[in-house]
């Protein structure tokens, strides 16, 4: 954010009155709490321990694309 831009947001949030001040802390804390939520993102590791499946034909070419074959 530009120096002229905090300092205009400053200047606005100078002529709120307190009750305005919490809502809007509180809006920013849960903005901010989604952001964190969203970017949370836990891994697990594994997940193959119990191999995974391949079709018997895949290596075979699906009937709609063997024209183009």
């Amino acid at each position: 954010m530009s120096d002229f831009a905090l300092a205009y947001f400053n200047t606005e949030l100078d002529k709120l009155d307190v009750p305005s001040l919490k809502e809007i802390l509180e809006k920013v804390k849960s903005l901010i709490a989604k952001k964190e939520a969203e970017t949370a993102f836990s891994r697990k590791l594994g997940g193959l321990e119990e191999g995974f499946f391949m079709a018997e034909d895949f290596d075979e070419t699906p009937e709609c694309f063997k024209e183009y074959m």
